[in-house]
C-alpha cells in the first residue's frame, strides 16, 4: 500500500509566521545527571533502568556515551550494552 501514496498527499501548506521560535527539542538533562550520579557513587558498575527511561537500549547507550564525553569523563568510565541491558562501568 505504501507505494500507492502520492507524496503531494503528505504535504500541506503552512504559514511560516505560525512556526515556533527557537530550536525544536532542547537537550535532555537526564543523561548528564545519570553520569554525574554514577561518578559520585562508590560503585564500579551500575545498571541503567532502560524500561523506566522509556527509550530503546541503544538510544540510552548513545546518549550516555555523549554525556560521558561532554562531562570530560571519557577514559574514566564507559557504557556497556549487553542485550537489552545498559551498564555504566568505571575504568
Amino acid at each position: 500500500m505504501a507505494d500507492k501514496l502520492d507524496p503531494k498527499d503528505l504535504l500541506k501548506p503552512r504559514d511560516p509566521a505560525t512556526l515556533p521560535n527557537g530550536p525544536g527539542r532542547s537537550p535532555s538533562t537526564l543523561y548528564p545527571a545519570l553520569v554525574q550520579a554514577f561518578a559520585a557513587s562508590g560503585e564500579r558498575a551500575m545498571d541503567v533502568d532502560v524500561k523506566k527511561i522509556g527509550r530503546k537500549p541503544d538510544t540510552v547507550r548513545q546518549a550516555l556515551e555523549k554525556a560521558i564525553r561532554s562531562a570530560g569523563l571519557k577514559g574514566r568510565m564507559r557504557v556497556g550494552r549487553y542485550g537489552e541491558e545498559v551498564v555504566l562501568i568505571k575504568l
